[in-house]
Parts: structure tokens; C-alpha cells; sequence
């Protein structure tokens, strides 16, 4: 969507982000509730690192003078594509994070290693909207400051090629043996739209993820998912760090 100077200001009334006020940058957790998180609460912002935290269901915090707001997406590239639209590319913030969840194409990657994507193969349909073929890139120099920050937390992110599915159920054992003999190191359902819906509107963005599953072996559910939900804890405070940098 092309809207010039006044549409765009009509826009954002409409759709109450001008409400929200000004901010620098955007964390979006990608087809998942920031309140599963067992920590994020406003009345906790020192457990993020931040300086404040405030809000409802879409959050803003500070950390080092910098606003950053923090909001949840739906499930899927075209569900999620309207999040990104509104909170990223017709607001304020000049850069974008997605946190979200993968399964794991490669054996030898195990549940909970964080994946830091530096492109993404199309497999959804929002993309081609945006002018996007078979890949979807992030901005490199966002992904090599989340790389740098992830390995101060102490831990080692894999850096490579993700796909990004539309359809979950069709996840088949062949389709997943294709992908991982081509490289790819997970698979998820929203990453590419996001490279491809901030590239269109020229803003800086990029993504880390949590493997929370292996497709060949079956999804992961109850006590592993939610031991999961403490590293992603971990990268949304590296998201913060990198973003106030």
C-alpha cells in the first residue's frame, strides 16, 4: 500500500497507532502472545533490562533513552503481514525484530537452539505482493549486531537459510527431507513476509529464532515447549540490547 504524506497520517488514526505516540523500534513476537512469556509484565521491565515498561497487549519500553514498542502477531505470513504493516512500516520505528519459533531442518540442530536467519526462502503468499520471488533477505547489519549480542548472552546462534511455510499440515516427510538436503536450517510460518514487507517499505529489519521442534520427529508440546518459553525470555532481552545500541 502507497499512500502519500496526508493518507499516510489518515491511515495511522484509523488504525489508533497514532495513539501509541512516537517510538524508535519494534519487537514482534511472531504468531505467539507476549503474555505466555512468564516474566513480561510492566511491573517487571528490570527483568528485560529496560528502564520502564508499560501497556496492554501492545507494550512500550525504554532502555538507554531508546522507545522501543512490543507487539504480538498473528499465526502466519498473511495474518501477521497486518502487524508488521501497522507497528513497523506506517509507524514511527526505523527497525524491527521478529521472535518467534522453528522446527528444525538439520538433525544435528537441537530444541531451543537459537537460529538468527540471514535470508529466507518464500513458501507463503504474502511475499509476491511485495514485489518478492523465491527469497527474502533481512538487513545484514541488524543480523550481525543480534549475532554479536546473542554470543555475549552466552550462547551460539546457527546463521543461515530458513523456509517459511503457509501451510503446516503439508509439512511432509519427503518436502522436509528436500529442504534440509538443500541447507536449510528451519522452517517457520512468518519470517520471509517480514524481510519482504520492511524491505518494500525500506525499513531495517531482521529476526532470531527459538527450534522448538523437529517436523521428522513430530511437534513438541507440553514440558519441552514451555522450557522453551525461558530462552525466548533470553532473546527478547537480546533484542532489546541490540536494538538500544
Amino acid at each position: 500500500m502507497l499512500l502519500d504524506p496526508k493518507d499516510e497520517m489518515e491511515f495511522r488514526r484509523n488504525q489508533g497507532i497514532e495513539g501509541l505516540g512516537g517510538y524508535d523500534a519494534v519487537i514482534l513476537r511472531l504468531g505467539m502472545s507476549l503474555e505466555r512469556l512468564p516474566n513480561f509484565h510492566p511491573s517487571k521491565p528490570e527483568v528485560y533490562g529496560l528502564e520502564s515498561l508499560s501497556g496492554w497487549k501492545i507494550y512500550k519500553g525504554v532502555k538507554k533513552g531508546k522507545e522501543i514498542l512490543f507487539v504480538s502477531t498473528m499465526v502466519g505470513a498473511s495474518a501477521a503481514s497486518l502487524g508488521i504493516e501497522m507497528y513497523l512500516c506506517h509507524s514511527p520505528a526505523n527497525e524491527g525484530i521478529g521472535v518467534g519459533y522453528c522446527g528444525a531442518l538439520q538433525p544435528e540442530i537441537e530444541i531451543g537452539r537459537i537460529i538468527i536467519p540471514d535470508k529466507a526462502r518464500i513458501g507463503e503468499g504474502a511475499s509476491k505482493y511485495y514485489g518478492k520471488g523465491e527469497i527474502s533477505t533481512p538487513d545484514q547489519d541488524l543480523v550481525r549486531k543480534l549475532v554479536d549480542v546473542t554470543q555475549r548472552f552466552g550462547y551460539e546462534p546457527l546463521v543461515g537459510e530458513l523456509y517459511s511455510i503457509d501451510a503446516p499440515l503439508m509439512e511432509t516427510p519427503d518436502f522436509i527431507e528436500k529442504l534440509a538436503r538443500q541447507g536449510i536450517l528451519g522452517i517457520d510460518m512468518e519470517t520471509s513476509a517480514l524481510f519482504s514487507i520492511a524491505e518494500y517499505h525500506a525499513k531495517r529489519a531482521a529476526a532470531i529464532m527459538v527450534v522448538s521442534d523437529k517436523p521428522h520427529r513430530g511437534p513438541a508440546y507440553g514440558s519441552t515447549f514451555q522450557a522453551i518459553e525461558g530462552i525466548t525470555e533470553d532473546v527478547i532481552k537480546i533484542c532489546i540490547e541490540a536494538l538500544a545500541e
